[in-house]
């Protein structure tokens, strides 16, 4: 247990005498907006991400990062002859991209950035009676762009909005743009490492 503290301790010290920061970590709340099979169903619960600067110049920095979302929709089916089912599904989303933020001259404390990716949906669909589970996986490119404010050197804050295009689709979901385009934004919370 003091080995625990101790390298706590160790960590901590290193990360607030570090000169220059590459790695951040970012928790968020997801909220899908618009008219589409994620704004009209879903709820988000959590996100959760980490960045890379790869090179930081004088006007921009180039990084990459990864992001995982979890959504909650929850509703019942009728069937014909069946008593009504309850089911929920939740839903993961796995957000790898490249991304460049630019250093404002003038206002050094916010950080515009934009962001382009690919994301993998992956639905677990849960009913009462267990007969009708089932889980399916869509995937496409997301455009992102955001704003950071830096509360400390090492904390900040942030808002972006995402738009994700669906191509892979399962071969029962029909290809409108209503089950292929998503939007949604997230508010978070950022610490430098």
């Amino acid at each position: 247990m003091k080995f625990k503290f101790l390298y706590a301790f160790l960590l901590l010290s290193a990360l607030s005498f570090a000169q220059t920061t590459k790695f951040a970590i970012e928790a968020a709340y997801p909220l899908p907006i618009d008219n589409n099979f994620l704004g009209d169903h879903f709820k988000g619960v959590a996100d959760l991400g980490i960045k890379y600067r790869i090179k930081n110049l004088q006007v921009i920095n180039i990084g990459v990062s990864v992001n995982g979302s979890m959504f909650t929709y929850s509703d019942s089916y009728f069937f014909a002859e069946l008593p009504e089912m309850n089911f929920k599904t939740t839903l993961y989303m796995i957000q790898p991209r490249a991304y460049v933020e630019i250093n404002l001259k003038k206002i050094i404390k916010i950080h515009p950035y934009a962001g382009i990716g690919y994301s993998f949906l992956r639905a677990k669909q849960d009913f009462d009676n267990d007969v009708y589970d089932k889980n399916t996986s869509q995937s496409g490119m997301n455009v992102t762009f955001g704003l950071s404010y830096d509360i400390i050197s090492k904390l900040y804050i942030f808002a972006n909005y995402d738009y994700i295009s669906l191509t892979e689709l399962d071969s029962d979901v029909p290809k409108t743009s209503y089950n292929t385009n998503a939007s949604l934004v997230k508010v978070g919370l950022g610490l430098r490492l």
